[in-house]
């Protein structure tokens, strides 16, 4: 029976005994074969290959998108979230971006209240 607190294995595990250690040293030891192996299949075109080669050497490219120009009026956050939603409902914004700009503007209003709750705090201690 093993005492309360004290490990049974108090060397640790063996270094370089696991399965995946053993497998990264095999790698290791013949990687370049390995890797000309991989671009001989991608160049006969292996499709899994290919897939390896693209996904470690290509980023996949990401989608971008034009800026878009709404005029948000109003002197309020409420005010702004409106417009917001007209925008959208009237077509001149896609979903996803009110979605994204609604999010903003609930970032923004808990920045706001961070700094209103500060000041406040600094006003009672300026108080005391």
């Amino acid at each position: 029976m093993f005492k309360k607190g004290v490990s049974g294995n108090p060397r640790g595990k063996p270094k370089g005994r696991t399965l995946s250690s053993k497998l990264r040293q095999a790698v290791d030891a013949n990687f370049d074969e390995i890797l000309q192996v991989v671009i001989d299949l991608a160049k006969s075109g292996d499709p899994q290959a290919l897939s390896l080669v693209f996904s470690r050497t290509c980023p996949p490219i990401k989608a971008v998108q034009e800026p878009i120009k709404i005029g948000l009026t109003g002197d309020t956050l409420t005010a702004k979230a409106e417009g917001i939603l007209d925008a959208v409902s009237n077509g001149n914004l896609s979903v996803n971006d009110g979605k994204e700009l609604l999010n903003s503007l609930a970032a923004v209003s808990k920045i706001v209240e961070i700094d209103d709750l500060t000041k406040r705090i600094q006003a009672l201690e300026a108080n005391k």
